[in-house]
Order: structure tokens, then C-alpha cells, then sequence
């Protein structure tokens, strides 16, 4: 076998194009990864937020989310602290608490990127969100029982549907292992 061949074929400010034997992939210059946050209100209601976004030129249904340590002043943050910050920042509330669901590769035949699914939960508001910079960032608070529907309806109006929220809906009543997560 011969040895790894690493070509750059691109850097960004996020993200490089690599070239590995070969194989083209992105890479995030910011190794700790995204963290995906499924968080609860205290009435039982569920966070989503609405975007727009560049690279599919649509609107999205996310759950709150974002990169760790992606700025120089959170170079170092944990993913907790990352993912606090990153819920605050998008939807305006403030958890007492953050657990580590699982975490995986985002796209594994075409990023390095492994995202973090975690639950916040003790949430209070702060403040109306909205996102940093231009993000211009909604924030959806739905009922738990309703939030499958919710997210088919705003599927059925084009909305682009990251295959994520499924994955966070389930997270909602179960952990990795299937086991119900007490909620």
C-alpha cells in the first residue's frame, strides 16, 4: 500500500478541499465538530429553527445547531459549553442543563465533520434569538405531540427538511441505545 497522498486543493475559512489518493472531501479547519441540540421547554414544547440557507438557496427546519469552537474566542470551548452557547445564541433560551446523546460523522464519504447530538433541557428564555451576524434565524416552539406534523407541514410547503430532525424527534422519548430517555 502506498503511502497517504494529502493534496490541498482549496482552503476557506471553514472548511479545505482535500485531495487523499484520490479521494476529493472537505475537511473543517475546526476539528471539534457541530453539535445538533434537542431541547425541551418546561411545557413540553419542542425548539426548531427556520433559516435560509446559501449553499441549497432554500429555506431549512433544523433543530438548533452549530459549530464548537468556530470562532477565536470559543476556540477551546467544550462541547457543552459550545452547544449552550449555540442554543442561547439561535432560539434566545438558556439551559440548566446539556447531556451527550451520541455523536458521528455528518457525511462520511464526503466531510471529516462529526456532529453531536445532545438534549437541553431546565431551559429558560433570555431573549428572542434570531442567530449571530445575518443568520436571521426563527425560532419555532412546538408541542411535543404535534412536532412530527408540524414538520410534514412545513416539509409540504418547501420547506428543505434536514434529515436530522428525524433523527432529533426520535432523540426526543429514546437515547443511542433505544432505551427511553425518561422525558
Amino acid at each position: 500500500m502506498c503511502p497517504d497522498e494529502i493534496r490541498i486543493l482549496h482552503a476557506g475559512r471553514y472548511l479545505r478541499l482535500l485531495s487523499r489518493n484520490g479521494w476529493e472531501y472537505a475537511e473543517r479547519v475546526h476539528p471539534q465538530g457541530a453539535v445538533i441540540i434537542v431541547a425541551t421547554t418546561d411545557d413540553d414544547r419542542v425548539l426548531l429553527v427556520e433559516q435560509y440557507r446559501v449553499p441549497i438557496q432554500s429555506r431549512t427546519l433544523e433543530f438548533p445547531a452549530g459549530l464548537i469552537g468556530d470562532q477565536t474566542e470559543f476556540a477551546d470551548e467544550s462541547l457543552i459549553d459550545g452547544a449552550r452557547r449555540e442554543l442561547l445564541e439561535e432560539t434566545g433560551w438558556l439551559a440548566a442543563r446539556i447531556d451527550r446523546i451520541m455523536g458521528g460523522p455528518s457525511s462520511a464519504g464526503m466531510s471529516t465533520e462529526v456532529m453531536h447530538f445532545v438534549r437541553a433541557s431546565g431551559l429558560t428564555r433570555v431573549h428572542a434569538g434570531g442567530g449571530a451576524g445575518d443568520e436571521n434565524i426563527t425560532v419555532h416552539a412546538v408541542p411535543r405531540t404535534e412536532v412530527a406534523r408540524f414538520v410534514a407541514a412545513r416539509m409540504a410547503e418547501g420547506f428543505a427538511v434536514d434529515p436530522k430532525v428525524y433523527a432529533g424527534i426520535y432523540f426526543l422519548d429514546h437515547d443511542a441505545r433505544g432505551e427511553s430517555s425518561g422525558l
